[in-house]
């Protein structure tokens, strides 16, 4: 369809916007940056508000904690209502107990540590 001349012609331009292209996208961070004087400083405000490491750890921890429990809860009424429909099927009321149990370690993993975090924060700032 084409013939040799025009597809010559065809790569060319193509290699020319090609060119053209990666020029444009090197040059552009260094055109658009924008310098600031040696006098000025540039603070950055603080958008959380905790002021260290350990307030942050404790922010995590209660972020956790407050959607952990609810899933907790719904795990507990699950494993409730996998007794109810068991009906003595020995296989349902094994999956209603591990589901049980799982809640439970849940629920104590994620007390345990809000604990041991605590008394960690305690014993730290009293030396």
């Amino acid at each position: 369809m084409y013939t040799p001349m025009l597809k010559n012609i065809l790569r060319k331009i193509t290699c020319s916007k090609t060119l053209v292209l990666a020029t444009l996208l090197t040059l552009a961070p260094a055109v658009l940056a924008q310098t600031t004087p040696a006098s000025q400083t540039v603070t950055l405000k603080n958008p959380l508000q905790v002021t260290s490491l350990e307030e942050l750890l404790i922010a995590i921890l209660n972020i956790i904690v407050v959607i952990a429990i609810p899933i907790i809860v719904f795990f507990i009424i699950y494993s409730g209502f996998l007794y109810v429909t068991a009906k003595g099927n020995a296989s349902q009321v094994e999956q209603a107990t591990r589901s049980l149990t799982y809640a439970i370690v849940g629920g104590v993993l994620i007390i345990g540590a809000v604990a041991i975090a605590e008394i960690v924060r305690n014993l730290v700032t009293s030396f």
